[in-house]
């Protein structure tokens, strides 16, 4: 076997800045992609998860082979080359792929026509194809980096730390620009496409520093082992527990992202925030760790430590509770600022609830190197190592969570779970530390760390006030009355709460104030009486307008309201209803004195399924389509507005003539709305946009 000297000293802070630049890429594609996988397969969380564990095992088996490989070669730097090279091209391609893996999905029917289970393993199999070789690459990069940068003495792996936050941090500005700037000027393809010319650049640059520095190949020396690596039980559970933090890490990414929701308005926008402050803080934390003394190796006691903090830092939003939905309305006025305002007050949020457990987060990673063991031989294999693990376990945090453990618990139960288990995962490292060392003082910090967290997830949570006041929406206002206000509407949401339930898709409740209301995600998606103009009337617009209409298809059930009084309408014979969230045709039967009993029509067919996959993969030809998302800007609707989205309509219109798409414009943004109609426009040869 060969091994590498190290860098010079004088490369390392390029080597950093060019992490930086291939993190920000890597996030410019992953954004990119996901928003071209949803216009392949849908915005469903059966269509994203096979997405999301498609990238995260690339990135996992990249980690783990290419960890291994870069131990056995003399000048791994120039391993990272060509995986900057590979990893250029296969990115250039992707939009291409998505095109082919687009025509075959919908060749073979979608969802609808391949059934549930037979659909997800298509879905795997397509992004794999678009995605595999690509994402693998990205896994080795920093294996390979961190065998090429690694200095002797580094016993704490602390250069690792270096990398791994300077990658992270780089990926959060890749996060943001894409979200905010890319998407929005250049489009999604152009995107990749530009993000693939830096990678090719980095390639380029790497491969000089590589030939310049070449180091020459000698055998390995042996070197004394400075600790058992697996000999004991605590070294065989550093990689489970690898796997765990990465488990629970994703299941809190899927709690923030549900529970944050109804207080941030659910955008897009505030979902990419969740994403770059979880990433922001993952960042810092290595570059924390980082500062710490190379010659000092960690314990098992800084383990258990990072997992009590993190639990500490999980379990305080959580108690804090509706104040902070309170904190929520009262930043929200900075939307007076404009745009910025909004954002500044999103950050200010997210911030306080995801940012310090991900610095923990981040800290942990490296740690776990360091614990794996410190000899420099062996990093870039450790480093692969830890990552293969803590991505595989992420993988399963994310498939669990969002298509079992969140609709069987709720969102609250399993961020009060999720802080739970970390305070055990503590316990457990504390006590493999005690068996090592004994550290009174130590030991009884943590305890204390991890009391003051079960105290915290004692507390009673967010309530109905949080989920369901759709305060990210605007409609509470803390300025009418103060304080006073939000007492009366935290005990008025409570009251008037009928039935709450987290979905594998959203959040849905059922709410009876005055009138009889259906919230999704904190905001409401119809009333019995006070939407009973729009909901009813919308869908009977195209009825009125259409000589003799035999056939509609409705695009959300919602309250049923629009399909109930279409399927009412005599020369209407069948009413097609697409719904995406099951736990809504459940709340749905609860209209039934004000949508028809659409339920139990004969004329009825509901199916669940993402929209506009249905349209794409469908065969049946309809006189009237209907389709009124909630808002223009909410995430994963905006897979609705391509041209790409519209044109499939005049596919299953049987003459082209009535296409109706509904935008709730009072509190939407005019940008959205004024593209949707100019697509409408391009697309249908007669149309009209009214209010």
């Amino acid at each position: 076997m060969l091994t590498s000297n190290p860098l010079p000293a004088s490369l390392r802070p390029r080597i950093a800045a060019i992490l930086f630049v291939s993190g920000f890429c890597s996030l410019v594609y992953q954004v990119a992609w996901f928003r071209l996988a949803r216009l392949v397969f849908g915005a469903s969380t059966s269509a994203t998860a096979a997405v999301v564990a498609i990238f995260m095992g690339g990135l996992g088996l990249g980690g783990y082979f290419f960890g291994r490989y870069v131990r056995r070669v003399a000048n791994p730097l120039g391993v990272y080359a060509r995986l900057e090279l590979g990893i250029a091209i296969a990115a250039a391609a992707s939009p291409v792929l998505f095109e082919v893996a687009r025509w075959v999905y919908i060749g073979l029917g979608g969802s609808a026509g391949l059934g549930a289970s037979l659909g997800m393993v298509v879905r795997l199999g397509l992004a794999t194809l678009v995605l595999g070789s690509a994402t693998t690459l990205m896994g080795g990069t920093l294996p390979a980096v961190a065998q090429a940068i690694e200095r002797e003495g580094d016993r704490g792996r602390r250069d690792v730390a270096w990398l791994y936050g300077y990658n992270t941090l780089g990926a959060v500005v890749g996060a943001l620009a894409t979200a905010f700037v890319f998407i929005e000027l250049l489009g999604i393809r152009r995107s990749i496409w530009l993000a693939a010319l830096i990678n090719l650049l980095i390639a380029l640059i790497i491969r000089r520093l590589a030939l310049d520095t070449e180091p020459e190949a000698k055998p390995d020396e042996p070197a004394a082992q400075p600790a058992a690596r697996f000999g004991s039980a605590g070294s065989r559970l550093l990689l489970p527990a690898a796997a765990i933090v990465g488990f629970l890490f994703f299941l809190m990414e899927i709690v923030w992202y549900r529970m944050l929701a109804p207080v941030l308005g659910g955008s897009s926008y505030t979902f990419g925030l969740i994403l770059s402050l979880a990433l922001a803080g993952i960042g810092l934390g290595g570059l924390l760790y980082a500062l710490g003394s190379p010659e000092r190796r960690p314990s098992w006691y800084s383990l258990a430590g990072t997992c009590a903090l993190e639990a500490f830092f999980l379990a305080l939003p959580f108690a804090v509770g509706d104040a902070l939905a309170y904190f929520a309305a009262v930043t929200r006025q900075l939307y007076v600022l404009g745009f910025l305002g909004l954002v500044l007050s999103w950050t200010l949020v997210t911030g306080f609830v995801v940012l310090p457990a991900a610095i923990v987060a981040g800290y942990q990673f490296p740690l776990l190197t360091a614990l794996l063991g410190s000899e420099r031989d062996r990093v870039g294999h450790d480093v692969g190592l830890v990552y293969a693990w803590n991505t595989w376990g992420a993988i399963l945090g994310s498939l669990a969570g969002g298509f079992g453990l969140l609709p069987l618990l709720g969102a609250p139960r399993l961020w009060w779970l999720a802080a739970m288990c970390l305070v055990t995962l503590s316990l457990v490292a504390g006590f493999v530390g005690w068996q090592q060392e004994r550290r009174p003082t130590t030991l009884a910090a943590l305890l204390a760390c991890t009391l003051l967290s079960v105290g915290f997830c004692l507390a009673p949570g967010p309530s109905a006030f949080w989920r369901h006041a759709s305060i990210g929406a605007g409609r509470f206002d803390p300025r009418l009355d103060g304080f006073n206000a939000f007492q009366r509407q935290r005990q008025s949401d409570r009251h008037n709460l009928v039935a709450e339930a987290d979905g594998v898709e959203s959040s849905v409740a059922l709410v009876r104030g005055r009138d009889l209301a259906l919230l999704i995600n904190g905001k409401s998606d119809g009333a019995a009486r006070t939407d009973a103009a729009t909901t009813v009337m919308s869908g009977m617009v195209g009825a009125v307008l259409h000589p003799n209409p035999r056939s509609a298809l409705v695009i959300g059930l919602g309250t049923g309201m629009t399909a109930g009084w279409l399927a009412a309408v005599e020369s209407i014979q069948t009413v097609e209803v697409v719904e995406l969230e099951p736990v809504v045709l459940e709340l749905a039967s609860e209209f039934a004195s004000v949508n028809e009993r659409l339920l139990d029509s004969p004329k009825t067919r509901v199916a669940l399924g993402d929209g506009r996959e249905w349209v794409l993969t469908g065969s049946e030809r309809f006189d009237i389509i209907f389709s009124e998302p909630s808002n223009p800007y909410a995430r994963g609707l905006q897979t609705c507005f391509p041209a790409t989205s519209i044109v499939p309509c005049l596919g299953v219109s049987s003459r082209g003539e009535f296409f109706f798409n509904g935008c709730k414009a009072t509190r939407s943004m005019p940008r959205p709305c004024r593209r949707r109609s100019r697509l409408c426009s391009r697309c249908f040869p007669r149309s009209r946009s009214g209010r």
